[in-house]
C-alpha cells in the first residue's frame, strides 16, 4: 500500500490552489486517524479519582488571547495568568506536562537567514495530563483547530481531531458529538479564531464597523519594522476585527459552558497573547529572525503576549483564584487536585489553594531569534536576554500592558535571580513538511 503521507506531500507541492484546498481536509483527517492509532499510554501507575469527582474535564485554550480582551462567558469569572511560552508549541506542552519550556525542551528557534520553518521536537517524557486522566478512567480527546497544537500533543490522547483552520463552532460541535454517551471524559480544545488569519462571520465584522478594505488586515504575513509603515487606521481596525472574532468565540462558547458547568471541571485560558505594535522601539533591542517588531507572538514576552485571561470552574466547590499569579503550567497540578487524584509530581501550583503572594512565575520566548525570558512577581516584571545582554524592567497594569523603567535596582536583581539558569542554544531540530509549512505560513509564521 502506498505511503499516504508521502503521496499527499508530493501532490501538495505540485497542486494548484483549488486542489490543495481539496486535499487539505483529507490530509488532516488522515493525521487525526493516524494519531489515534499511534496512541499509547506508558504510565505504569494509576490513581483513582475521588468518588465525588466531576465526571468530565474540559480545557479550552483560546489561541492568541490578549490580557486586555477578557472573554465574557457566563457564568465564568476571568482573572489573568502568565503563559508558559510566547507561542503555541511550547506553551501547550507546558499546559499538559506542568513543565516550563526549558524543562520539557519542546522549543526551536528560527535564525534571520533561515528559509524553512524550525519545528520543535515533541516532548516524549512522562507524565502527561492526558495519560494520568486516561489511567484514572477518563476517555481523552484532542480537538485542534489548526496544526500546531496537534503537532505538540499528537498521540497523547485516545481520540484526535485536527483541522486546517476550523472555526469555533466546528471544533465545539465535534467535541460535543464525541463526548455524548461517554461516562467520563477529558477534552482539550484549541480555538484558533483569534489567530491570524482572523475571519469571523460577517455579522460580527459589521457590528464593529471594521474597514476590511485595509490591505492584509486579517492576516499577519506582511511584517513591517515600524508602526508608521502600516496603513492609516490599520492597528485600530485590526483590534476591532480581533474584538469581532472574540465576540464570535464568546457566543459559541457560552451555550456549551452553561450546559456542562454542573458536571465538568472546566478551564478556559489563552495559550499566549498577541502584540499589536505596543513596543516596537524597545523590541528592536533584541535580535529577532523576522523583519518586524512589537507585533504577533513568539517573540519578546511583553505583557500583551505573556499574560492571558483564565477562568476556572469546579462543579462541587467555589473556584476563585487567590494569592499570587497563576501560570498555565499549573493546569495538570490543578486538574489532578480538583479530581482528588494523587498527582505524579506535576510542577506548579494548585489553583484551588492560595498561590503564594511572593510567587515568581516565568514566561519563555523560544521561537524567533534570541531567547528572551520574563519573570513576574505581583505587578513587577523584568524581561531578559542573555545573548543580547538586554534587561527591561516594568510595572504591569491590572488590565494589561506595562510601564517601563519603574523598578528599583534591588527589585530588578531579585527578579533576575529567579530566572532559570537554562538558556536555549538555538539549535534547530526539525523542519516542517510541505503541507504543514503551507499552513504555518498562512497562520503568519514567516
Amino acid at each position: 500500500m502506498p505511503n499516504i503521507t508521502k503521496l499527499a506531500h508530493k501532490a501538495q507541492k505540485k497542486a494548484p490552489v483549488d486542489l490543495k484546498a481539496l486535499l487539505g481536509p483529507l490530509y488532516y483527517r488522515y493525521l487525526s486517524v493516524q494519531a489515534d492509532r499511534e496512541h499509547q499510554n506508558h504510565l505504569s501507575v494509576s490513581s483513582d479519582p475521588n468518588p465525588n469527582a466531576p465526571d468530565h474535564v474540559l480545557i479550552v485554550a483560546i489561541d492568541a488571547l490578549r490580557p486586555d480582551f477578557v472573554p465574557d462567558v457566563a457564568p465564568l469569572h476571568f482573572e489573568r495568568s502568565i503563559a508558559p511560552g510566547t507561542w503555541t508549541f511550547p506553551s501547550v506542552t507546558s499546559m499538559q506536562t506542568g513543565q516550563l519550556p526549558h524543562e520539557h525542551g519542546a522549543v526551536a528557534h528560527d535564525h534571520p537567514d533561515d528559509s524553512s520553518f524550525a519545528l520543535p521536537k515533541q516532548f516524549t517524557g512522562s507524565p502527561t495530563l492526558p495519560a494520568v486522566l486516561e489511567s484514572a478512567g477518563y476517555n481523552t480527546y484532542l480537538g485542534s483547530s489548526f496544526i500546531t497544537p496537534f503537532l505538540a500533543l499528537r498521540g497523547w490522547f485516545e481520540s484526535h481531531r485536527v483541522y486546517g483552520d476550523a472555526d469555533v463552532e466546528t471544533v465545539l460541535s465535534d467535541y460535543k458529538l464525541w463526548r455524548q454517551n461517554r461516562e467520563r471524559t477529558y477534552g482539550y480544545l484549541q480555538l484558533g479564531d483569534l489567530h491570524a488569519p482572523i475571519d469571523p462571520p460577517n455579522k460580527y465584522v459589521q457590528s464593529h464597523d471594521v474597514d476590511m478594505s485595509l490591505d492584509g488586515l486579517n492576516e499577519l504575513v506582511k511584517y513591517t519594522n515600524n508602526y508608521s509603515d502600516a496603513p492609516p487606521g490599520w492597528r485600530e481596525h485590526r483590534l476591532r476585527l480581533y474584538r469581532a472574532a472574540l465576540d464570535y468565540v464568546e457566543d459559541a462558547l457560552e451555550p456549551l459552558v452553561e450546559n456542562v458547568v454542573d458536571d465538568t471541571l472546566l478551564v478556559i485560558i489563552g495559550d499566549h497573547g498577541e502584540a499589536m505594535w505596543e513596543h516596537p522601539e524597545r523590541d528592536q533591542q533584541f535580535a529577532d529572525s523576522r523583519p518586524n517588531y512589537g507585533v504577533g507572538h513568539g517573540g519578546t514576552p511583553f505583557d500583551e503576549v505573556a499574560r492571558v485571561p483564565v477562568a476556572l470552574n469546579h462543579p462541587n466547590f467555589e473556584s476563585q483564584f487567590q494569592g499570587g499569579l497563576p501560570n498555565g503550567r499549573d493546569i495538570p497540578n490543578t486538574i489532578c487536585a480538583g479530581l482528588g487524584i494523587d498527582e505524579p509530581e506535576f510542577g506548579g501550583f494548585n489553583w484551588f489553594n492560595k498561590i503564594p503572594e511572593d510567587r515568581y512565575t516565568i514566561c519563555e520566548a523560544t521561537r524567533y531569534g534570541t531567547e528572551r525570558k520574563a519573570v513576574y512577581q505581583g505587578d513587577a516584571k523584568v524581561i531578559r536576554s542573555e545573548t543580547d545582554n538586554v534587561t527591561l524592567d516594568a510595572t504591569v497594569h491590572e488590565n494589561g500592558g506595562e510601564t517601563f523603567e519603574t523598578l528599583s535596582d534591588d527589585t530588578i536583581n531579585s527578579l533576575l535571580s529567579n530566572l532559570p539558569d537554562s538558556w536555549d542554544n538555538m539549535d534547530i531540530e526539525t523542519d516542517a513538511s510541505a503541507m504543514v509549512q503551507d499552513q504555518l505560513e498562512a497562520l503568519g509564521y514567516r
